[in-house]
């Protein structure tokens, strides 16, 4: 028999809530009126300003479901990010700016980071519908399928690309052990056994962690759960002082999660220096046959058509024969160029897949991060 998340049981159907949202956005309550209706029990000291500390402890507030966890989520998701610069967090500011952006049909519906707002508007009703989608086609079950599955794997909304990039990579190596890394006790709670030998329970899951962290959908609640524990891990080691909700973008992602070492190699010098690149062919090989992980990084603002700047990526196999890198973009896109692949055009890609020359890629990346076989003390 699978286990539940008691705490997490919904009376409706999630797919036929999904089916609803798809046909008839009418029947669902907009942003505003949720805001107008709830602001006043998310500001706890009254003083009609909501904070950082009110938004995330609605946030993580178990009882704080569906249409008003989908609100309070837009609400965090806009106030953690300090490049949009938003002024006071009123009901009236809220409520104004929600009926500026609504989310049309044409627009992007995912869970990608919104790159593209800028100044003090921000896209609440769209990031509201996004988050309410994402609640209600959840399975609430831990492992509702036999195993994790790597197709399943979605960014979340925090810009965690680093650690979603690593546990696809983990899923695809082997999904076993990275089931394997749950345990689920008696009273309905998690705990989560990292690489590094920290173990964090986990007692529950919000509609909030589920809108907002990275997602597995219908394989379960296995994804969110070990990001809000991986989460806890950063903030007792490196973040004491931040919240959980906070976005990280940790180095040492790989050796939380799997518990090695890393070595780290830096492409712009090796494109002009020969021994530096076959040491790098070796590294691939050696890390592809010993099934370790590799990630690279895209900077910002450079662009390469179909790949995403200033993002994290899985190097999931390498070809010694051909020269070429099979990569993965955890935001699952498909892309296809206008012209042949290559620099100028781009990869073809496929669910976030695609093939690259390694000439190529290290003109793209400017750096690659391989495990090594050395366990972390």
């Amino acid at each position: 028999m699978k286990t539940i998340f008691p705490s997490l049981v919904f009376a409706t159907s999630f797919f036929a809530f999904t089916k609803i949202f798809a046909q008839d956005n009418s029947s669902i309550p907009k942003f505003a009126d949720v805001v107008n209706q709830h602001f006043s029990k998310w500001d706890k000291n009254g003083d009609g300003v909501l904070s950082k500390d009110e938004v995330f402890a609605a946030m993580e507030n178990s009882k704080v479901r569906g249409e008003v966890a989908a609100a309070i989520t837009a609400v965090g998701h806009g106030v953690r990010k300090a490049k949009h610069d938003l002024p006071p967090i009123t009901e009236k500011y809220l409520i104004s700016s929600a009926s500026n952006k609504a989310l049309n049909s044409d627009e992007q519906t995912d869970d990608q980071e919104d790159s593209n707002s800028s100044g003090k508007t921000f896209p609440f009703q769209k990031n509201y519908q996004n988050a309410l989608r994402k609640i209600h086609a959840t399975s609430r079950e831990l492992f509702p399928q036999e195993s994790p599955a790597f197709e399943a794997t979605h960014q979340g909304q925090l810009g965690d690309c680093p650690f979603v990039s690593t546990v696809g990579a983990m899923v695809y190596r082997n999904p076993a052990a990275v089931k394997n890394m749950f345990t689920q006790n008696p009273d309905g709670s998690t705990t989560v056994s990292f690489g590094n030998g920290k173990r964090i329970k986990i007692t529950h899951i919000t509609d909030s962690d589920i809108a907002l962290f990275s997602s597995a959908g219908t394989n379960g609640l296995w994804f969110t759960i070990l990001e809000k524990a991986y989460r806890r891990v950063l903030i007792a080691t490196e973040h004491p002082n931040e919240n959980i909700y906070e976005g990280f973008n940790s180095a040492k992602t790989i050796q939380i999660l799997d518990g090695f070492e890393t070595r780290k190699f830096p492409l712009g010098k090796i494109r002009a220096n020969a021994s530096q690149l076959s040491e790098l062919r070796q590294g691939l090989f050696a890390a592809q046959s010993e099934r370790r992980l590799i990630i690279a990084g895209t900077p910002e603002g450079k662009k390469t058509p179909g790949i995403t700047p200033g993002h994290e990526y899985a190097i999931l196999g390498y070809d010694k024969q051909t020269d070429v890198c099979h990569v993965w973009n955890p935001h699952g896109n498909n892309f296809t160029p206008k012209g042949p692949d290559g620099l100028q055009n781009g990869y073809t890609t496929k669910r976030g897949e695609f093939d690259i020359p390694l000439k190529d890629l290290i003109q793209i990346f400017p750096d690659v991060q391989i495990e090594t076989e050395n366990k972390l003390r």
